[in-house]
């Protein structure tokens, strides 16, 4: 992959140059329309990755203490994650998973750890639906279901990544533009209407 001094934090599209910030809820709470959010997240999903791919889903949930007597010995274990709501409804992707934990931030007084959590998947063969549909709910309890992190789809076949961050939108981003041209040519008209300026511009200046 060739994201080189990329971080997964929650705003992909703001950190990297070339990318496409679509659209899922232009209906805003209490009126989301939940059945047209989540068919343009598949819609997405299912443009990005198509059958043979080769893919990572990545977990990534962080920790934040202050720095009082040096800090916790060891950060508490995060149960409600995404290879936990797998293992309880067989999405697909409750296999090994490797780990690593970085320090994402840190000033005088705190500390933020991330832990990553991630497992090479076929991206066809996962529960996408319901994984797309817990990530939808996630700010809005007691819908079910939900997760507690962040998750992100890696297409290491066309270098793409994918970042639902919630019921608003979806993040798209890619090492060059034409990586996420077909992309944006068919699904144009679910860009995100504030970013749509500078998308149109990034695509028009590099043909």
């Amino acid at each position: 992959m060739r994201f080189p001094r990329l971080n997964l934090g929650a705003d992909l599209f703001r950190q990297w140059t070339v990318g496409i910030r679509f659209e899922l809820n232009a209906d805003h709470w209490p009126n989301v329309q939940w059945d047209a959010v989540l068919d343009r997240a598949i819609t997405i999903y299912e443009a990005v990755f198509q059958e043979g791919d080769k893919c990572f889903i990545v977990s990534g949930h962080e920790f934040e203490f202050e720095h009082i007597g040096g800090g916790p010995s060891k950060l508490p274990e995060f149960r409600n994650s995404i290879f936990a709501l797998s293992r309880k409804k067989s999405l697909g992707i409750h296999g090994i998973a490797a780990r690593q934990r970085v320090v994402t931030y840190r000033d005088r007084s705190t500390t933020v750890v991330t832990t990553y959590r991630w497992a090479a998947k076929e991206p066809r063969s996962i529960g996408y639906p319901y994984i797309l549909r817990a990530i939808m709910y996630n700010d809005f309890p007691p819908k079910q279901p939900r997760i507690g992190n962040r998750v992100y789809f890696v297409n290491q076949s066309r270098n793409i990544i994918l970042h639902m961050y919630d019921d608003r939108g979806i993040d798209v981003i890619a090492p060059q533009v034409d990586n996420l041209r077909l992309l944006y040519e068919a699904h144009k008209a679910l860009v995100l209407d504030h970013a749509r300026s500078s998308i149109d511009k990034l695509f028009a200046t590099a043909e």
